[in-house]
């Protein structure tokens, strides 16, 4: 199965520097596509010694999706997302290289936003926002640049 998302706006990520991610990123609000192939389980562990000959067989990023109702359900959400992707992937494996959960709210809550400091990985997307599809775009594009930073990451790591 295949799906072609249309980008429309990046921001940047904070666990790689600006200065790796910016050779990826377009100019805000610029028009584009990005091809996702979704698979319906990881590969087995006996491919893991190939990972870097063919990383294309292995999940580059795992997107969570949750509803909420409750602002004190996101700890509980985030917990369940890192507990199912330790049981998919081994502990010792680069894959994914991003992963992120997006949590939808429900209801018209009081929702703190800015939930990346104490809950890495966990976007929530609130109830009221007018333009989600917008919002989802950025985000897909973000994880995208943490991807295409990662494999830097990995090249020089194999370097050494």
């Amino acid at each position: 199965m295949r799906e072609v998302c249309e980008i429309n706006a990046v921001i940047l990520s904070s666990r790689l520097s600006a200065r790796v991610l910016a050779r990826f990123m377009p100019n805000p609000l610029s028009a584009g596509h990005l091809h996702l192939s979704f698979i319906s389980h990881p590969p087995p562990s006996s491919h893991i010694p190939l990972s870097l000959l063919r990383s294309s067989h292995f999940p580059l990023a795992v997107i969570g999706i949750a509803a909420c109702s409750q602002t004190d359900a996101f700890p509980s959400i985030h917990t369940q997302f890192n507990m199912a992707l330790s049981e998919v992937f081994p502990p010792d494996s680069m894959f994914p290289f991003a992963k992120t959960c997006f949590a939808f709210e429900d209801s018209n809550g009081a929702t703190n936003l800015n939930l990346s400091e104490t809950l890495p990985g966990l976007v929530v997307i609130p109830h009221l926002m007018s333009n989600k599809k917008l919002y989802i775009g950025t985000l897909l594009a973000d994880l995208c640049s943490q991807i295409l930073g990662e494999f830097g990451v990995v090249v020089r790591l194999e370097a050494r």
